[in-house]
């Protein structure tokens, strides 16, 4: 916090500029060391080489923290780039103010480190200080808005906690780990990225009115809401996907800075939007099903699976930096009682991180654990128009697993959520009407998708081949027993090569799979598994360029394997007989860019882009492979994440169908199926799904956007 002295400087220092108009020329002659270095790229390359430190040396983050910033967009760019001051901005309003009247530190030394002693990183920590200043009608109530005030936080802690282990947890955990997410400024929002993201100034220490969406809402945001929301975790967001709107779009100003003191939190929100603010034709119209179903949230009906976390512990490592590990993530769609007593009986709820252990290593149990519930109210970014529970009365009615009740959480969390749970006489009834729904044609084969349990049984058959495409690394630290190894990798071009990442030809690969001392022939079964992000589809496409017809692959890879319990073994891949692979020609199934054209300028394709939609509507971006983001011209969003759980398992043969005919991808459209991607390794999985369905005409487009970026964008 800025104490009093250092405000009362940074307000004399704002008249002052006000009163003088100081012209660029003599304002730039009397640069202060600050801005002369933040000004200079080349200087500030130099010093980032070691990376700048404020302060001592002690590490921000330990070796042993895992959770905080997964799956966040990094920016892209090097660090000195976080650091470096646009010289423009000295001529905004912001940059008349001396740097070191908000930053503090000595902005006279050319020594770094004297430099930075004592200086704040971000003065907006505390706003009424500084924002303040000019922005007092917005500080005034933004201070103790969500964004900004911890006290909801420190509230929910204290119903759960004795007084001593809350004083206890203030002093050593939470401003150095929990507050990194629970307390935000009006620079991380407006000036640089939060922390989570890697920090930084955002556009070279210009304020901007909007938050940028992908690097400063996603990243603090990103369990549970915005891998939801763009698609990485699912089929992402109607409102995103399909009309491109943002945060902003539906969370206004008023509502980021409005003040929570006299609230019971975001749900009490007289700014919290509602869907009948866009969709007044809702509330107007006497809609049959919304009659029916006027005491269930719309989120209920709306909503696809959405993000739930069950597990995140704190503790300090040997060196005394706090840390916090948690687990994955998980799909889940749980329909529980309202906890307050406005508004409809049922909504959807979320399992949220907290356990009785949670800081166990700095102050034991929570002495009064089970004054909260481990549950609370979901607002879902998953929303569609139609959903599978939506698609019949009884995927919902008498599916009594969607429901929050004693018998879908463990015993001892039972008490806790006394207060949410519904009660088995509260599941609806399963009904007689039914509501009809169109299905893609289908044929599947069951000896394509195999399961975990069929594996173990099948273990010892000589007649398969268990084949790991993950990494040597990632094999020898554990694989599935008697399983060969070949890296996916080597089954596509260098990233050196135009385009990057394009499949071997059917020559080459032969040579690959006869020399891999797998013992591969032709009427031996190939099980393919992998990580969930290890190219199996790339293998599984690679084998049928063959004429392989014996392919299978192990649904949920390795994570439903170690989760029936079985064992992984550590070591070198074995090894088989070196054979030569009889190359079969098979009908070509790759295309490229110019096959595309050919085929939507008559009107005989489909492309399916399988990436999440934020790399779809161009806000995220391969830099590795393309310059520019986006996608193909009518091109079907569609994120492969929508077909499976999350467990990476498959839903049921019926459900598949149903996602994809209601996004428009039916085989009895008779038209090609292009599936495409950033590189074609999501795309190679999407034709594996495909394939194991019975779709005929399905094909691969190898160079996908890296390819169609580098020649039309």
């Amino acid at each position: 916090m800025l104490s009093a002295k250092p405000a009362i400087l940074f307000f004399i220092s704002l008249l002052i500029f006000s009163a003088i108009n100081i012209s660029r020329v003599s304002f730039s002659e009397e640069l202060t060391q600050c801005a002369r270095c933040h000004t200079d790229a080349i200087r500030m390359d130099e010093l980032t080489e070691d990376a700048i430190t404020y302060g001592d040396d002690k590490p921000v983050v330990s070796a042993r923290q895992k959770g905080m910033g997964y799956l966040v967009e990094q920016a892209p760019f090097d660090l000195y780039e976080k650091m470096l001051v646009a010289p423009e901005f000295l001529n905004s309003p912001h940059g008349q103010i001396p740097c070191h009247m908000c930053h503090q530190g000595n902005p006279n030394s050319k020594d770094a480190t004297v430099a930075h002693k004592g200086m704040l990183a971000d003065p907006s920590l505390d706003s009424e200080a500084t924002c303040g200043q000019c922005h007092n009608e917005i500080t005034s109530k933004a201070a103790t808005s969500l964004h900004i005030n911890p006290e909801p936080l420190y509230k929910t802690l204290a119903a759960r906690c004795s007084k001593e282990q809350l004083t206890s947890l203030k002093e050593n955990v939470l401003d150095q780990q929990c507050l990194t997410c629970h307390q935000g400024s009006c620079g991380s929002c407006h000036v640089s990225r939060p922390d989570v993201a890697g920090g930084g100034l955002q556009n070279g220490h210009f304020f901007t009115k909007k938050p940028d969406f992908i690097y400063n809402c996603l990243p603090c945001h990103t369990h549970p809401t915005s891998i939801d929301f763009i698609g990485r975790k699912g089929g992402g967001d109607i409102h995103y996907r399909k009309h491109g709107m943002i945060c902003t779009d539906c969370h206004t100003k008023e509502e980021m800075h409005a003040s929570t003191e006299n609230s019971g939190g975001r749900y009490h929100l007289t700014q919290r939007p509602q869907c009948v603010d866009c969709h007044s034709e809702i509330a107007d119209r006497p809609i049959p099903e919304h009659v029916l179903h006027k005491n269930v949230a719309c989120a209920v009906c709306h909503a696809a699976p959405y993000q739930n976390c069950n597990s995140c512990h704190v503790g300090t490592d040997q060196d005394g930096v706090v840390y916090s590990t948690s687990t994955t993530p998980f799909k889940k769609f749980l329909i529980g009682k309202n906890p307050d007593k406005d508004g409809p009986r049922y909504v959807l709820m979320r399992e949220i991180g907290v356990q009785r252990d949670t800081f166990a290593e700095s102050i034991g149990n929570m002495q009064n654990f089970s004054a909260l519930p481990t549950y609370k109210r979901a607002s879902p970014h998953t929303v569609q128009k139609r959903t599978w529970q939506s698609a019949d009365c009884n995927h919902c009615h008498g599916n009594k697993k969607l429901f929050l009740t004693q018998d879908s959480i463990p015993f001892g969390s039972i008490v806790a959520n006394r207060h949410v749970l519904l009660k088995d006489t509260d599941v609806p009834a399963p009904v007689q009407a039914k509501r009809s729904f169109m299905l893609s044609p289908t044929r599947p084969d069951p000896a394509i998708r195999v399961s975990a349990e069929w594996l173990k049984q099948h273990q010892g058959d000589k007649n398969i081949i268990l084949l790991d495409t993950r990494s040597k690394t990632d094999y020898e630290k554990g694989h599935i027993p008697g399983a060969f190894h070949l890296c996916f990798c080597v089954l596509r071009t260098s990233a050196e090569t135009t385009p990057p990442y394009m499949m071997q030809k059917a020559q080459k690969l032969a040579k690959i799979f006869g020399s891999s001392r797998l013992g591969l022939t032709p009427g031996k079964r190939v099980v393919i598994y992998d990580d969930g992000h290890s190219g199996r589809g790339i293998t599984f496409m690679a084998l049928r360029m063959l004429g392989h017809q014996k392919i299978s692959f192990l649904d949920g890879n390795i994570t439903s394997w170690n989760g029936r319990g079985y064992k992984l073994e550590k070591g070198r891949a074995p090894v088989a007989k070196v054979r030569t692979y009889p190359l079969k020609p098979v009908a070509d199934f790759i295309v490229d860019n110019h096959d595309i054209i050919e085929l939507m300028g008559t009107g005989t394709a489909i492309v399916v882009d399988t990436r999440n939609a934020a790399h779809y509507n161009g806000h995220m971006l391969r830099n590795d492979i393309a310059k520019t983001g986006g996608s193909i011209p009518e091109a079907i969003s569609f994120s492969l994440q929508t077909l499976m759980g999350s467990n990476g398992e498959l839903y049921s043969t019926k459900r598949l169908s149903w996602l994809l005919s209601n996004a428009g991808i039916s085989a009895s459209t008779g038209k090609t199926i292009i599936g495409t991607c950033n590189t074609n390794m999501i795309a190679a999985e999407f034709y594996m799904i495909l394939d194991y369905l019975g779709y005929d005409n399905v094909k691969v487009h190898d160079g996908s956007w890296a390819e169609w970026a580098a020649e039309f964008e």
